[in-house]
């Protein structure tokens, strides 16, 4: 050991004469030795790979790397929530420390701050921060960053949680919403259940994506915005409705706005639509459970059951494989009655 400035610092020699340097986290010698200590254990006992990253910090610098250059923003704010909520829960020293039956009591965490907290974060954002929790250590696994393979199978989703996942919307209700919406929402609400779109595409849609001769909108990176997927970048066909809502909210649109959407808030936000879109459609018709997403699972279910091929399907949503579009795939009665009229019938 030795010190610097207040704290002291310790070295390690592995095997292959890899160093580690750490501080101790405390200027106490008796504590620093009894923490030194657990540390040349810990060594002794795993005995790390050269490419492992032992130490949770380390670890945890790395990935924030790895996702800014790999992944969308979007999962990168869910992946910095679920590692504020992990830390809350208990810090880690080493990466190894978390395995499924650490991150099943992070599991039973999250609920308990939920009850404490009316129910925040709910049952699909608790999922969520597990989900991120998994991925960060298979991708650790991937990139040989842990030396181990753990069944991560173990943390499975709490049944009594699927109940909340997304639906989709009936005819009957999308004719009630639409009947009770105008302007930009009348307009994102076309958007999403008659072309697919996500929010956040809805909210950088540039009035130069729509092409009136060709009847078109494309979605395509912008400087302060690109889509979740390389294959979200697409050009989607409009249907009438929807080419009349977009000519309504360009021709209404603020002096000098490059959008074609322009509800007022804070663009940059996940929430900037979805708010004002849930609070318009409660106010009129609190029975009905609405957001924009769900407007989306619709697209999806409809094309599907009027017999849409999912590869179409999948292009069209800007899906990266077929295998997430099967995730909005929702079963209808009509379905139903047609599979039962297949069974042939017999006279007797």
């Amino acid at each position: 050991m030795y010190q610097r400035g207040k704290k002291l610092y310790w070295d390690y020699y592995d095997g292959n004469g890899k160093r580690y340097r750490r501080t101790l986290q405390t200027a106490d010698p008796h504590e620093a030795s009894k923490r030194a200590k657990q540390h040349r254990l810990f060594f002794e006992r795993v005995q790390p790979t050269p490419e492992e990253i032992v130490f949770w910090g380390d670890f945890k610098r790395w990935y924030s790397k790895y996702l800014k250059e790999n992944k969308s923003p979007g999962t990168q704010y869910i992946a910095r929530l679920a590692l504020r909520y992990l830390e809350r829960y208990r810090k880690p020293i080493f990466l190894r420390e978390i395995t499924p039956d650490f991150v099943l009591g992070f599991k039973g965490f999250l609920q308990e701050y939920a009850n404490k907290h009316k129910g925040k974060p709910g049952a699909a954002g608790r999922n969520r921060y597990v989900k991120a929790v998994k991925a960060m250590m298979k991708t650790a696994e991937l990139f040989r960053k842990i030396g181990i393979v753990q069944q991560w199978g173990l943390v499975k989703r709490d049944k009594a949680e699927a109940t909340h996942r997304i639906t989709w919307h009936p005819l009957e209700e999308l004719r009630q919403i639409g009947a009770v919406l105008n302007g930009d929402l009348l307009t994102c609400f076309l958007l999403g259940w008659e072309e697919g779109l996500r929010r956040g595409e809805m909210a950088f849609l540039y009035k130069e994506d729509y092409n009136p001769q060709a009847h078109t909108i494309t979605i395509r990176a912008k400087e302060n915005w690109r889509p979740k997927t390389k294959k979200s970048a697409r050009t989607i066909p409009l249907r009438p409705a929807s080419e009349t809502a977009i000519q309504n909210s360009i021709a209404n649109a603020p002096t000098g706005s490059p959008y074609i959407i322009n509800v007022s808030g804070n663009r940059s936000k996940r929430t900037y639509l979805s708010c004002q879109y849930i609070r318009a459609v409660k106010q009129h018709l609190p029975l009905i459970h609405s957001f924009l997403h769900k407007l989306r699972h619709t697209y999806a279910t409809l094309l599907l059951d009027r017999g849409v091929h999912t590869k179409i399907v999948c292009d069209l949503m800007g899906h990266s494989n077929i295998l997430q579009t099967e995730q909005y795939i929702h079963t209808t009665q009509n379905q139903f009655v047609e599979a039962v009229s297949k069974i042939p019938s017999v006279y007797f």
